[in-house]
């Protein structure tokens, strides 16, 4: 426990060296993108995609995904209750721990790779995307200063485990 207070510490104190106004305002656009309106408009327009295309395990495994991992996020969230840093850039509410930025994009990012991998022609371009979005979106709360490198962390971990366990039950389905 005392490395990761540690690191939190440092990163905090730290992230302000590489401010500049333009970044900042790179940060803020990526930060609005992990928000919760757009984030669930483009997660229902992907899970009505998956009924269009009549693929309704996709629809399935993307929505308990998603849903799931924002479900358990807000659980440990109201668990947990860790206050935010003191000092940020721009307003949030809420706990900080774990990121629910940080989760859900991680969510629709892996399990939209998981889905799409074995369909697209450009696999390393998907792979790319879906690793770059959530780390963006993750960076930018650290960098806001709205959370703590161990609140990122924690929720693209608990993403990763809860759409494995997902996928492990929807593929061993009796």
């Amino acid at each position: 426990m005392e490395f990761i207070a540690n690191l939190d510490s440092w990163v905090h104190l730290n992230i302000s060296n590489i401010y500049t106004p333009l970044l900042t305002k790179i940060m803020i656009a990526f930060t609005l993108m992990g928000n919760f309106l757009p984030t669930f408009v483009v997660a229902v327009i992907i899970a009505l995609y998956f009924r269009y295309k009549k693929s309704p395990n996709n629809m399935k495994f993307f929505i308990y995904s998603v849903m799931g991992s924002t479900t358990f996020m807000l659980t440990i969230k109201s668990i947990i209750q860790r206050p935010r840093p003191s000092h940020y850039l721009i307003e949030a509410t809420g706990y900080s721990f774990p990121s629910g930025h940080a989760t859900i994009s991680t969510a629709l990012g892996f399990s939209l790779y998981l889905i799409l991998s074995k369909r697209v022609k450009y696999k390393k371009s998907l792979l790319f995307l879906s690793i770059a979005y959530p780390l963006i979106v993750s960076f930018s709360r650290i960098y806001l200063q709205v959370h703590y490198v161990s609140d990122v962390i924690g929720g693209i971990c608990l993403s990763f485990f809860w759409i494995v366990f997902v996928k492990y039950f929807s593929n061993n389905k009796r």
